[in-house]
């Protein structure tokens, strides 16, 4: 069974090089930053980490904050929003039922996040994606003006928000962290009691649980409306990317770049000074201007970090082309980032959590990415799409779309 040409899923060849290889650079970060989870370095007291790396813990974890956290969310939700533009507009211009097919698209994304987030691991990020594309959807009408309007209202919900919760008292995580708890293996409420955790039942019930706490967690950080801000801004830059009005925009490119990296640069070291926003943190003056240290620090430099790659594109594509494979199939190399990780350091599999010193973690990361480099180039020579990319088209269009590449 195949699909109509009004239905069939964009070629590779419709594909934007740059648009890739940025998704490839974002996909690398949000691994370099998920590390400190997944190896339960998070959780560590200052004693432990100061053992383990005597002379880098401090540096590394002060740069975390400074220039890693939340910057590569920023850059995988912009594009997430920039490609549901160029989704639906090659949609419409095939004459598909647009609509449909990306609701199906969606609902499918929502069912790949929900397993990751419930039955594998917490920090999960397709689930809030595919409930926001929902979203998207729904203002895909809106003008340009009324789209920056409210990223720039969103964009300071955290701000107004925090002061109006501790103002009324009300729990940031709206209870879920209290129903995570319940769930929870008891003991592994401590996470590196979590990540240790050998039984299969134990790991499934507490990951259940970890799914809760992470959907308290989206709440506790204010990153439903982070997200939202950034897609649309998403949106916004794929209308003028199909308008040609994007890429070659030099001046716009700069500015982002300049403003962005500035308030980075000003307000990312109050935020690692402040130690971030944390997790379930008690209300506080310090808090408060975590947010607003959070808030002017990550988005704008994850954009900025955007702009800065574009920009180098013109002048180094030939260099930074090697993240277009592993960004051509980011959804299977991001879950497959998951599955390594959780066999070398949960208990399920070789329990190294806890064990290892920051500088191991960071040659970890590379080595690992490297390897998905290298992997990612070779599949792709031979397949078309990534397994799971394959699996999701398969899925959307309902119809069994050719994985392997004709012979020339």
């Amino acid at each position: 069974m195949t699909a109509s040409p009004a239905t069939a899923p964009t070629s590779c060849g419709d594909r934007l090089d740059v648009l890739d290889a940025l998704r490839g650079f974002a996909l690398f970060g949000i691994f370099l930053a998920n590390i400190r989870f997944f190896s339960g370095w998070e959780f560590l007291g200052e004693e432990q980490r100061a053992e383990l790396s005597p002379t880098l813990h401090a540096w590394a974890d002060f740069l975390n904050l400074a220039v890693i956290d939340g910057k590569f969310y920023t850059l995988f939700s912009f594009l997430f929003g920039l490609g549901f533009a160029l989704q639906l507009q090659r949609l419409t211009e095939r004459g598909a039922a647009a609509t449909r097919i990306y609701l199906r698209r969606t609902t499918i994304l929502l069912v790949i996040g929900f397993i990751h987030m419930f039955l594998i691991w917490l920090g999960d990020i397709l689930l809030p994606y595919a409930l926001l594309g929902f979203v998207l959807l729904a203002i895909r009408n809106w003008t340009d003006r009324s789209l920056l309007i409210a990223a720039g209202i969103a964009f300071l919900v955290p701000i107004v928000g925090y002061a109006m919760f501790w103002c009324l008292g009300v729990d940031q995580s709206l209870g879920l962290y209290s129903v995570a708890y319940s769930i929870m293996t008891p003991g592994a409420q401590n996470p590196i009691v979590d990540l240790q955790l050998t039984h299969w039942g134990d790991r499934l019930q507490t990951s259940v649980g970890g799914g809760v706490l992470r959907i308290g967690y989206l709440f506790d950080t204010w990153r439903w409306p982070k997200l939202f801000a950034i897609m649309v801004l998403g949106l916004w830059a794929g209308r003028r990317l199909m308008r040609g009005q994007l890429l070659d925009d030099t001046r716009l490119l700069v500015a982002v770049l300049v403003v962005g990296g500035v308030c980075g640069i000003v307000a990312g070291p109050i935020l690692a000074g402040l130690g971030g926003i944390g997790f379930q943190r008690p209300y506080s003056i310090d808090g408060f201007y975590a947010v607003i240290a959070y808030t002017f620090a990550v988005i704008p430099l994850g954009l900025a970090y955007a702009a800065g790659f574009l920009l180098l594109w013109r002048v180094a594509s030939s260099v930074l082309e090697v993240f277009a494979a592993p960004g051509r199939m980011a959804l299977s190399n991001y879950l497959a980032q998951t599955l390594i990780a959780l066999t070398v350091f949960y208990g399920i599999g070789f329990g190294q959590a806890g064990q290892w010193p920051i500088e191991r973690l960071l040659l970890f990361v590379v080595g690992v990415y490297a390897v998905q480099v290298v992997v990612s180039h070779f599949w792709l020579k031979v397949f078309r799409y990534g397994p799971m990319e394959w699996l999701w088209r398969a899925l959307t269009y309902g119809s069994i779309p050719p994985l392997r590449r004709m012979k020339q």
